[in-house]
């Protein structure tokens, strides 16, 4: 049964040129083909270990990383008749075993990765299960709920759920919310704010997609030409799209998620707001100007300091009844 590793890979070259040495000696899989989606400084192959299995593609004109569409793409360009989806951060640990059959039947493997730091969207699925519910819901855009809502479609195809890929099976490379979202490095506190309103901005929004808009096989998938210097390109036209009301509405939950997170103000009171101060993202990354960082560094404090007063008293209050129980258990002795 062959079996093909697929990466796509988006401005994280630093990932993975970490993590593609530890594929590349890996004896159990016949291709790992790696994806270059439309990163700023396109990847080099010279770069990537020797290993004649490993294939590099590239696809230009891609303004912003969309996982969905990069993964369906990635295992459309595989031969492989099973299929391991890693991110560029993740590889195989040595107990990785392919053929375990505690991950799921003989030749139709079906298993998530389970534990923490991104290790559930490492995937391992017989292509024609993938094939069969449509791959990646296309619709789906930023990071998460992608790997939820494929793994709901394969539990109503097999009649149960996908098994777990065991954590010690994956080693991942540690790395923030900022990243995963979008590839930003840095910015301390500040940036992990902003990496987790992305965050949660774009998982509520992706939840409300697969609510609105159910995928399937039979759904609309995005389409891809090869160009003359070997690159591929998006067919114009071909890219699945939401009803304009529908995604008018999901972007305006997006936008009041992202701010209200980061900004800590109530929806309520965003919606007071110009869109100018709280705008939408632009080519996937959120504009944060100087007076949002002035704001975060000052009345998100003072708004914050309220919930910390009552931490602190509600700690010291747990504290008071442990040593008032003591008390008693030591006079009834």
């Amino acid at each position: 049964m062959s079996l093909s590793i697929v990466t796509v890979c988006m401005n994280r070259s630093h990932h993975l040129l970490q993590s593609a040495p530890r594929v590349a000696s890996l004896p159990w899989h016949t291709e790992h083909l790696v994806v270059d989606w439309s990163s700023i400084q396109p990847l080099r192959r010279e770069l990537l270990p020797p290993d004649p299995r490993l294939r590099l593609l590239r696809v230009e004109g891609e303004p912003e990383w969309n996982l969905c569409r990069a993964y369906n793409f990635a295992v459309a360009q595989s031969s492989g008749e099973v299929i391991l989806k890693l991110d560029a951060d993740a590889w195989p640990s040595a107990r990785f075993d392919p053929g375990a059959p505690q991950l799921g039947e003989a030749g139709r493997p079906c298993a998530f990765g389970s534990g923490g730091e991104g290790r559930k969207g490492q995937i391992l699925v017989a292509r024609c299960l993938f094939e069969a519910v449509g791959g990646f819901h296309e619709l789906l855009v930023g990071y998460g709920f992608d790997d939820k809502d494929l793994r709901v479609r394969l539990t109503q195809l097999l009649a149960q759920e996908p098994a777990w890929i065991p954590a010690d099976w994956l080693e991942l490379i540690s790395h923030t919310d900022a990243e995963r979202a979008g590839g930003q490095t840095g910015g301390g506190a500040l940036g992990a704010s902003r990496g987790l309103a992305t965050m949660r901005a774009s998982r509520l929004a992706n939840r409300l997609v697969a609510a609105h808009a159910p995928w399937g096989a039979g759904a609309r998938h995005s389409s891809y030409a090869r160009e003359v210097g070997g690159a591929w390109r998006l067919v114009g036209g071909s890219r699945p799209q939401l009803e304009v009301e529908v995604a008018d509405e999901i972007a305006h939950a997006r936008r009041m998620t992202f701010w209200s997170c980061f900004l800590a103000i109530p929806d309520i009171f965003l919606e007071e707001l110009p869109v100018k101060l709280v705008p939408p993202p632009r080519s996937g990354q959120w504009p944060v100007g100087w007076w949002h960082r002035l704001w975060w560094h000052s009345g998100r404090r003072l708004l914050h300091a309220p919930s910390l007063l009552l931490s602190l008293g509600r700690g010291r209050l747990a504290r008071g009844r442990r040593s008032d129980g003591r008390g008693s258990l030591d006079q009834g002795r």
